[in-house]
């Protein structure tokens, strides 16, 4: 259920781009407000849903939840202008269930597999993320961005089926997740904080890079739109052999900590690897490889080693600002490398590099256990 949603959220990245200049209004700045603007209604009411589904229950949540995403992509389907996108973008991201869904896993697992059922949630965004990036050109290029549009909608409904027919739930609801010292709490444990940032970080560079990126391989390199998903497919198979041995390696060696302020700062240096002039395709999959392993292996670990460093009293308030963190990342991430963008694609590579590199020493400085 998860996964199909995260799905239609981020078949928009690859291509949205590119149908910019489609959009009557569209602007450089007002498609990055476009692309993250979901992040900011996310991140304002993951806290808030999670209240209402220890009160109210997990799945009547996370329905409605799915119900405003699905009402949110019919309105961008129809849409005639920038503004009408946004708006329904906006209220796409109104279906703040992350959390929500993160508590449910929780609750129906037991307390020593639960890493591991949060790495799977982690993984399954992961392959979500990886398959529409191969299948989000495809579908733009036969029935355009509304066309992309009705396609996420109809994944919503999936999903809701999905909720209905086989997700089960507790009878007895736990204790609440929320309350204000436990978010407190979160704020004050050093690691939380640091994975509170480091998914912030990341989500923001994943929505910069692919404002940018579609448009380079269709202006720099004529790779037509359509043809993307020749790249993206070799590129995100060729990353598993970053991802999953980064990720074995690391619970074999329990320096999950150690692996992380890796992971960002090789990922600054990837990005500085925009900015050479590379000139040869081959050069720009390289590069996209060591970027998607380093994304897909932090976007499964981060999750799964917080599940495991809260404390079960405070698990549901760490998932929530979590949560939180990740989607108004992709928010500033979106808004910030619009308006840089408008100077120079470069621009938003260089913010990019010093933002992962920032990363890793804030988290080297912060946190003296590995």
């Amino acid at each position: 259920m998860i996964a199909l949603r995260m799905y239609g959220l981020f078949l928009i990245l690859p291509v949205f781009a590119v149908y910019g200049d489609q959009i009557t209004g569209a602007t450089p700045f007002l498609l990055g407000i476009a692309m993250g603007v979901y992040g900011l209604t996310q991140a304002a009411l993951q806290i808030p849903m999670g209240y209402l589904s220890d009160v109210w229950g997990r799945k009547k949540v996370i329905a409605t939840g799915l119900l405003l995403f699905l009402a949110g992509s019919v309105i961008a389907a129809l849409a005639s202008d920038i503004w009408q996108i946004i708006l329904g973008r906006t209220i796409q991201g109104m279906g703040a269930i992350a959390s929500t869904g993160m508590a449910l896993v929780a609750d129906v697992s037991r307390p020593e597999q639960r890493g591991k059922a949060m790495g799977i949630v982690g993984s399954s965004i992961g392959l979500s993320f990886m398959l529409a990036f191969i299948t989000g050109p495809i579908i733009a290029n036969g029935f355009g961005l509304s066309g992309l549009f009705w396609f996420t909608a109809a994944l919503a409904a999936c999903a809701l089926l999905v909720l209905v027919l086989w997700v089960k739930e507790p009878e007895k609801l736990k204790q609440r997740d929320y309350h204000f010292k436990e978010l407190v709490h979160c704020i004050k444990q050093k690691e939380l904080v640091f994975m509170d940032l480091g998914i912030f970080v990341l989500h923001a560079s994943m929505t910069a890079l692919f404002l940018v990126l579609p448009l380079m391989l269709v202006n720099q390199f004529n790779l037509p739109l359509n043809d993307h998903w020749k790249l993206y497919l070799p590129v995100l198979f060729c990353s598993l052999f970053i991802m999953i041995p980064m990720i074995i390696t690391q619970e074999k060696l329990k320096k999950h900590m150690l692996f992380m302020l890796t992971a960002f700062t090789l990922l600054g240096f990837n990005f500085l690897a925009f900015t050479w002039g590379l000139e040869n395709i081959l050069l720009v999959a390289l590069v996209l490889v060591v970027y998607f392993g380093l994304f897909n292996f932090l976007e499964a670990a981060m999750p799964a080693l917080l599940s495991k460093i809260a404390s079960e009293k405070y698990r549901g308030a760490a998932m929530g600002v979590f949560s939180s963190a990740e989607f108004l990342g992709a928010f500033v991430g979106g808004a910030v490398a619009g308006w840089l963008m408008s100077r120079s694609f470069d621009w938003v590579f260089y913010a990019l590099c010093g933002m992962m590199l920032l990363m890793a020493v804030v988290g080297k400085i912060t946190i003296k256990k590995s």
